[in-house]
Protein backbone atom coordinates (compact mmCIF):
# COMPACT_ATOMS: atom_id res chain seq x y z
CA UNK A 1 0.00 0.00 0.00
CA UNK A 2 0.97 3.64 -0.40
CA UNK A 3 0.43 6.32 2.21
CA UNK A 4 1.12 10.03 1.75
CA UNK A 5 2.68 11.67 4.82
CA UNK A 6 3.96 15.25 4.68
CA UNK A 7 4.49 15.20 0.88
CA UNK A 8 6.20 11.81 1.02
CA UNK A 9 4.54 8.78 -0.56
CA UNK A 10 5.51 5.82 1.59
CA UNK A 11 5.67 2.27 0.30
CA UNK A 12 4.26 0.19 3.18
CA UNK A 13 3.45 -3.48 3.64
CA UNK A 14 1.27 -4.93 6.43
CA UNK A 15 0.97 -8.68 6.94
CA UNK A 16 -0.67 -10.89 9.53
CA UNK A 17 -2.98 -9.98 12.36
CA UNK A 18 -3.12 -9.85 16.12
CA UNK A 19 -0.83 -8.63 18.89
CA UNK A 20 1.91 -7.67 19.33
CA UNK A 21 2.26 -5.44 16.28
CA UNK A 22 5.80 -5.30 14.87
CA UNK A 23 7.36 -2.31 13.09
CA UNK A 24 10.56 -3.42 11.33
CA UNK A 25 12.97 -0.69 10.14
CA UNK A 26 15.69 -1.48 7.62
CA UNK A 27 19.25 -0.17 7.36
CA UNK A 28 21.04 2.08 4.88
CA UNK A 29 20.69 0.92 1.26
CA UNK A 30 17.99 -1.51 2.38
CA UNK A 31 14.24 -1.67 1.94
CA UNK A 32 11.17 -3.28 3.47
CA UNK A 33 12.29 -6.54 1.84
CA UNK A 34 15.22 -6.77 4.29
CA UNK A 35 13.04 -8.76 6.67
CA UNK A 36 11.52 -11.30 4.27
CA UNK A 37 13.30 -14.15 6.06
CA UNK A 38 12.10 -12.89 9.47
CA UNK A 39 8.40 -12.21 8.83
CA UNK A 40 7.30 -15.87 8.57
CA UNK A 41 8.45 -16.44 12.15
CA UNK A 42 6.43 -13.51 13.49
CA UNK A 43 2.87 -14.83 13.47
CA UNK A 44 1.19 -11.54 14.43
CA UNK A 45 0.91 -8.18 12.62
CA UNK A 46 4.12 -7.05 10.87
CA UNK A 47 4.63 -3.58 9.35
CA UNK A 48 7.54 -2.98 6.97
CA UNK A 49 8.19 0.08 4.83
CA UNK A 50 10.78 1.81 2.68
CA UNK A 51 12.33 4.64 4.68
CA UNK A 52 12.98 8.10 3.22
CA UNK A 53 15.50 8.00 0.38
CA UNK A 54 15.11 4.24 -0.03
CA UNK A 55 13.20 1.72 -2.12
CA UNK A 56 9.91 2.85 -3.63
CA UNK A 57 9.13 5.58 -1.10
CA UNK A 58 9.07 8.95 -2.87
CA UNK A 59 9.81 12.27 -1.17
CA UNK A 60 11.30 15.66 -2.03
CA UNK A 61 15.07 15.08 -1.87
CA UNK A 62 15.83 18.23 0.09
CA UNK A 63 18.04 18.41 3.20
CA UNK A 64 15.17 19.76 5.30
CA UNK A 65 12.84 16.88 4.33
CA UNK A 66 15.17 13.93 4.82
CA UNK A 67 16.23 14.71 8.37
CA UNK A 68 16.37 12.36 11.33
CA UNK A 69 13.64 14.39 13.06
CA UNK A 70 11.38 14.40 10.01
CA UNK A 71 11.74 10.65 9.54
CA UNK A 72 10.81 9.87 13.15
CA UNK A 73 7.85 12.25 12.93
CA UNK A 74 6.71 10.53 9.75
CA UNK A 75 6.91 7.12 11.43
CA UNK A 76 4.77 8.35 14.32
CA UNK A 77 2.22 9.81 11.90
CA UNK A 78 2.14 6.56 9.91
CA UNK A 79 1.39 4.55 13.05
CA UNK A 80 -1.26 7.05 14.08
CA UNK A 81 -2.89 7.07 10.63
CA UNK A 82 -2.96 3.27 10.54
CA UNK A 83 -4.41 3.20 14.08
CA UNK A 84 -1.51 1.25 15.56
CA UNK A 85 -0.31 2.04 19.07
CA UNK A 86 2.07 0.39 21.51
CA UNK A 87 4.04 -1.58 18.91
CA UNK A 88 7.28 -3.54 19.12
CA UNK A 89 9.74 -1.30 17.29
CA UNK A 90 12.66 -3.22 15.78
CA UNK A 91 15.43 -1.54 13.79
CA UNK A 92 18.71 -2.54 12.18
CA UNK A 93 21.70 -0.14 11.99
CA UNK A 94 20.23 3.11 10.53
CA UNK A 95 16.78 1.69 11.26
CA UNK A 96 17.88 1.01 14.84
CA UNK A 97 18.93 4.60 15.29
CA UNK A 98 15.55 5.72 13.96
CA UNK A 99 13.79 3.21 16.23
CA UNK A 100 15.60 4.72 19.19
CA UNK A 101 14.63 8.23 18.10
CA UNK A 102 11.01 7.20 17.60
CA UNK A 103 10.87 5.61 21.05
CA UNK A 104 12.30 8.70 22.75
CA UNK A 105 10.30 11.28 20.80
CA UNK A 106 7.00 9.37 20.69
CA UNK A 107 7.05 6.88 23.59
CA UNK A 108 3.27 6.37 23.33
CA UNK A 109 3.87 4.24 20.23
CA UNK A 110 6.53 2.02 21.76
CA UNK A 111 5.63 -1.18 23.60
CA UNK A 112 9.22 -2.34 23.63
CA UNK A 113 12.37 -1.73 21.65
CA UNK A 114 14.58 -4.09 19.64
CA UNK A 115 17.91 -2.65 18.46
CA UNK A 116 20.22 -4.54 16.11
CA UNK A 117 23.76 -3.20 15.86
CA UNK A 118 23.12 0.51 16.19
CA UNK A 119 24.54 3.35 18.24
CA UNK A 120 22.91 5.93 20.50
CA UNK A 121 24.83 8.74 18.80
CA UNK A 122 28.27 10.34 18.98
CA UNK A 123 29.19 12.02 22.25
CA UNK A 124 32.41 13.79 21.28
CA UNK A 125 31.78 16.94 19.20
CA UNK A 126 34.98 16.55 17.20
CA UNK A 127 34.19 12.94 16.32
CA UNK A 128 30.65 13.98 15.41
CA UNK A 129 32.02 16.58 13.02
CA UNK A 130 34.39 14.02 11.50
CA UNK A 131 31.49 11.62 10.95
CA UNK A 132 29.45 14.37 9.28
CA UNK A 133 32.37 15.02 6.93
CA UNK A 134 32.65 11.30 6.17
CA UNK A 135 28.92 11.08 5.42
CA UNK A 136 29.31 14.07 3.10
CA UNK A 137 32.16 12.25 1.38
CA UNK A 138 29.97 9.19 0.86
CA UNK A 139 27.10 11.36 -0.39
CA UNK A 140 29.39 12.93 -2.98
CA UNK A 141 30.52 9.50 -4.14
CA UNK A 142 26.90 8.55 -4.65
CA UNK A 143 26.26 11.69 -6.69
CA UNK A 144 29.41 11.52 -8.81
CA UNK A 145 30.08 7.81 -9.38
CA UNK A 146 28.01 4.99 -10.85
CA UNK A 147 25.93 3.29 -8.18
CA UNK A 148 27.66 0.00 -8.97
CA UNK A 149 31.01 1.56 -8.00
CA UNK A 150 29.62 2.77 -4.69
CA UNK A 151 28.14 -0.66 -3.95
CA UNK A 152 31.52 -2.26 -4.58
CA UNK A 153 33.14 0.26 -2.21
CA UNK A 154 30.43 -0.41 0.41
CA UNK A 155 30.79 -4.17 0.19
CA UNK A 156 34.52 -3.95 0.93
CA UNK A 157 34.02 -2.19 4.27
CA UNK A 158 35.23 -4.30 7.24
CA UNK A 159 31.73 -4.09 8.70
CA UNK A 160 30.38 -6.34 5.94
CA UNK A 161 33.20 -8.84 5.47
CA UNK A 162 31.23 -11.62 7.16
CA UNK A 163 28.60 -11.38 4.41
CA UNK A 164 31.11 -12.79 1.92
CA UNK A 165 30.40 -16.22 3.41
CA UNK A 166 26.72 -16.06 2.45
CA UNK A 167 25.50 -18.14 -0.45
CA UNK A 168 25.93 -16.65 -3.95
CA UNK A 169 22.14 -16.50 -4.27
CA UNK A 170 21.75 -14.39 -1.12
CA UNK A 171 24.64 -12.12 -2.12
CA UNK A 172 23.02 -11.60 -5.51
CA UNK A 173 19.71 -10.69 -3.82
CA UNK A 174 21.50 -8.09 -1.71
CA UNK A 175 23.20 -6.63 -4.77
CA UNK A 176 19.95 -6.45 -6.74
CA UNK A 177 18.27 -4.59 -3.88
CA UNK A 178 21.12 -2.11 -3.70
CA UNK A 179 21.48 -1.50 -7.44
CA UNK A 180 17.77 -0.63 -7.69
CA UNK A 181 18.13 2.23 -5.22
CA UNK A 182 18.09 5.90 -6.21
CA UNK A 183 21.62 7.22 -5.52
CA UNK A 184 20.26 10.75 -5.03
CA UNK A 185 17.92 9.46 -2.34
CA UNK A 186 20.72 7.55 -0.63
CA UNK A 187 22.93 10.65 -0.65
CA UNK A 188 20.19 12.80 0.86
CA UNK A 189 19.57 10.11 3.49
CA UNK A 190 23.24 10.12 4.51
CA UNK A 191 23.20 13.90 4.89
CA UNK A 192 19.90 14.08 6.74
CA UNK A 193 19.83 10.88 8.79
CA UNK A 194 23.49 9.84 9.07
CA UNK A 195 25.11 9.00 12.38
CA UNK A 196 26.90 12.35 12.42
CA UNK A 197 23.68 14.37 12.53
CA UNK A 198 21.53 12.16 14.75
CA UNK A 199 20.85 13.36 18.32
CA UNK A 200 23.11 12.12 21.08
CA UNK A 201 20.86 9.80 23.11
CA UNK A 202 23.56 8.40 25.40
CA UNK A 203 22.66 10.65 28.38
CA UNK A 204 18.99 9.60 28.10
CA UNK A 205 19.42 5.83 28.00
CA UNK A 206 19.34 5.44 31.78
CA UNK A 207 15.95 7.20 31.81
CA UNK A 208 14.33 4.80 29.32
CA UNK A 209 12.27 2.34 31.34
CA UNK A 210 10.61 0.27 28.60
CA UNK A 211 12.02 -3.20 27.80
CA UNK A 212 14.94 -3.13 25.36
CA UNK A 213 16.47 -6.07 23.48
CA UNK A 214 19.93 -5.50 22.01
CA UNK A 215 21.17 -7.84 19.27
CA UNK A 216 24.70 -8.02 17.89
CA UNK A 217 26.92 -10.49 16.04
CA UNK A 218 30.08 -11.87 17.57
CA UNK A 219 32.01 -10.98 14.39
CA UNK A 220 31.04 -7.31 14.62
CA UNK A 221 33.58 -6.17 17.22
CA UNK A 222 32.72 -2.47 16.91
CA UNK A 223 29.02 -2.83 17.62
CA UNK A 224 29.51 -5.63 20.11
CA UNK A 225 31.26 -3.04 22.24
CA UNK A 226 28.69 -0.33 21.56
CA UNK A 227 25.73 -2.57 22.41
CA UNK A 228 27.49 -3.66 25.60
CA UNK A 229 27.82 -0.01 26.64
CA UNK A 230 24.14 0.57 25.86
CA UNK A 231 23.17 -2.55 27.79
CA UNK A 232 24.93 -1.18 30.88
CA UNK A 233 22.91 2.05 30.70
CA UNK A 234 19.39 0.88 29.84
CA UNK A 235 17.52 0.05 33.10
CA UNK A 236 15.61 -2.86 31.54
CA UNK A 237 17.59 -4.45 28.72
CA UNK A 238 18.74 -7.82 27.51
CA UNK A 239 21.64 -8.32 25.12
CA UNK A 240 22.13 -11.22 22.73
CA UNK A 241 25.40 -11.97 20.94
CA UNK A 242 24.77 -14.23 17.95
CA UNK A 243 27.56 -16.57 16.85
CA UNK A 244 28.80 -16.58 13.27
CA UNK A 245 27.17 -13.26 12.51
CA UNK A 246 28.55 -9.83 11.71
CA UNK A 247 26.78 -6.49 11.37
CA UNK A 248 23.59 -7.77 9.72
CA UNK A 249 22.44 -10.50 12.08
CA UNK A 250 18.93 -10.89 10.64
CA UNK A 251 20.45 -11.62 7.23
CA UNK A 252 23.32 -13.85 8.32
CA UNK A 253 21.52 -15.82 11.05
CA UNK A 254 17.77 -15.35 10.39
CA UNK A 255 16.56 -18.34 12.40
CA UNK A 256 18.49 -17.37 15.55
CA UNK A 257 17.45 -13.74 15.13
CA UNK A 258 13.79 -14.70 14.70
CA UNK A 259 13.90 -16.90 17.76
CA UNK A 260 15.19 -14.00 19.86
CA UNK A 261 12.33 -11.80 18.65
CA UNK A 262 9.75 -14.52 19.32
CA UNK A 263 11.06 -15.21 22.81
CA UNK A 264 11.14 -11.53 23.74
CA UNK A 265 7.99 -10.30 21.98
CA UNK A 266 5.73 -10.61 25.02
CA UNK A 267 8.23 -9.19 27.52
CA UNK A 268 6.87 -6.56 29.92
Amino acid sequence: MQLTINQAVYNINIEGQGQPVWLLLHGFMGSQHDFEQIKPYLTTTVITLDLLGHGKTKAPLTPSRLTFKQQTQDLAEILNTLHFSSVNICGYSMGGRLALGLAFSFPQFCRQLFLENCTAGIINSQKRKQRQQHDQFLAQKLRQEPLSAFIHYWEQLPLFQSQKTLSPAIQQQIYQQRIQQNPQGLAASLEGMGTGVMPNYWPQLEKFFLPVTLITGNLDTKFSQITQQMHQLFPHSQRFVVDQAGHNVHLEQPQVYSQILKEQQYAN
